[in-house]
């Protein structure tokens, strides 16, 4: 409830168990329960309401009896809502008032995700399963959504310990209407210039971008079009080429760099 007042029940709701001691004195905005250990639970409190704009995200391993804030490196800003990975359970999400956040040690430290989102207000944070995609609710903003499946791979043995490209999904060609993007996920271990190559069934080269890559997670959504056309002519449509159904090399080089996968495009 508001004021900070956490309420437990072991028994449906017959009996109520006040668990507040350790606990910021403001709204209890997001609770979460771990699917990893019956005992864990996770808390957002938010003290906007009373002139506290500070972050306030606790942990507990015994029912909410005890609390650990697990704020750790995080903004001093008003954090909204806070998710575990339906994966691996070190991994944490948290929604603050500017942004995303993940933390892949359950909230010793964390790193923004996603600094190209509009910095606005993080209403909720649910994880789609089927196709295991983070969707973000933002206030004014529109939502978002970001496929966690290269997060998963990539900390699946504990922090990445080199740089690493994830296969991308089999992507098909467009229609009449625009394809679909194709994203690129790959991690760096420190930012550096890279270039992405496509490279067709002969070894030739059809699709170049250049990247000023970061640390950690990068992603280009990728639109499918190698060639873009202009013509004097009326009633000219075929402004861009796209790459033909087929099997590509996928490629990242850069200064010490050099990383490969395959790409399937289908039509």
């Amino acid at each position: 409830t508001d004021k900070g007042a956490f309420w437990m029940t072991l028994d449906d709701g017959r009996h109520w168990t006040e668990h507040s001691l350790g606990l910021a004195n403001g709204y209890i905005r997001s609770i979460c329960a771990s699917r990893f250990n019956k005992a864990r639970v996770y808390v957002s409190v938010t003290g906007i309401n009373y002139d506290d704009l500070g972050c306030h995200l606790f942990g507990s391993d015994d029912y909410g009896q005890t609390w650990q804030s697990i704020v750790a490196n995080l903004p001093d800003e008003v954090a909204y809502t806070i998710l575990e990975d339906p994966v691996y359970e070190n991994i944490l999400y948290a929604g603050l008032y500017r942004g995303v956040y993940i933390s892949v040690d359950r909230g010793r430290s964390w790193s923004l995700l996603g600094p190209g989102m509009a910095a606005t207000a993080i209403s909720d944070l649910v994880i789609q399963e089927r196709d295991m995609d983070l969707v973000v609710g933002t206030h004014g903003r529109g939502i978002y959504k970001m496929n966690l499946r290269p997060v998963h791979e990539a900390f699946k043995h504990g922090l990445p310990k080199t740089h690493l490209l994830f296969n991308p999904p089999t992507v098909r060609l467009p229609g009449t209407s625009p394809a679909e993007k194709v994203p690129i996920t790959f991690y760096l271990m420190h930012e550096a210039a890279v270039e992405l190559q496509l490279n067709d069934a002969k070894g030739e080269t059809i699709w170049t971008k250049s990247v000023s890559g970061r640390k950690g997670f990068n992603q280009v959504r990728w639109d499918l079009v190698i060639k873009n056309n202009n013509s004097p002519e009326p009633y000219f449509w075929r402004y861009s080429d796209s790459a033909k159904a087929g099997q590509y090399e996928l490629r990242i080089v850069g200064k010490a760099i050099d990383l490969k996968t395959g790409l399937t495009i289908a039509r």
